[in-house]
């Protein structure tokens, strides 16, 4: 008896905390902010930009996708986890899945094919 009600009571447990813990919008924001962040920086350091032009561009393009970020991005929330999506080409992209109050996002290489299409980095850098 002790067995079943283990078994039956252990997923209500996991369900609840899983409910409890799902992350909100604004963690997927600053998680995804993040990793954009880190793409645009890298991709500026490995571009032959004057240095003072180069950071110009990355405050400007910085600024882009965190504007972007702040209208396009969609949280949906489901009952145990929650998706953050952007539109991409015309579809949904996930960029994001939240559970037990963590973020988890896309890699960079992804990243830096969608910031590459949303922002092309190199008319910035032409900019010079």
């Amino acid at each position: 008896m002790k067995k079943l009600l283990f078994v039956i009571l252990l997923p209500v447990v996991i369900g609840v905390m899983l409910m409890m813990t799902c992350p909100d919008r604004t963690t997927h924001y600053e998680a995804v902010k993040r990793v954009a962040s880190e793409v645009i920086n890298a991709e500026m350091n490995e571009s032959n930009v004057e240095e003072t032009i180069a950071s110009i561009g990355t405050v400007l393009a910085i600024n882009v996708v965190d504007a972007y970020l702040k209208s396009n991005l969609i949280v949906r929330d489901h009952t145990f986890y929650n998706v953050g999506v952007i539109i991409y080409k015309g579809d949904f992209r996930m960029v994001s899945v939240g559970v037990f109050n963590h973020v988890f996002t896309i890699d960079k290489e992804t990243a830096r094919e969608i910031i590459k299409y949303k922002l092309s980095l190199k008319d910035i850098m032409k900019s010079e």
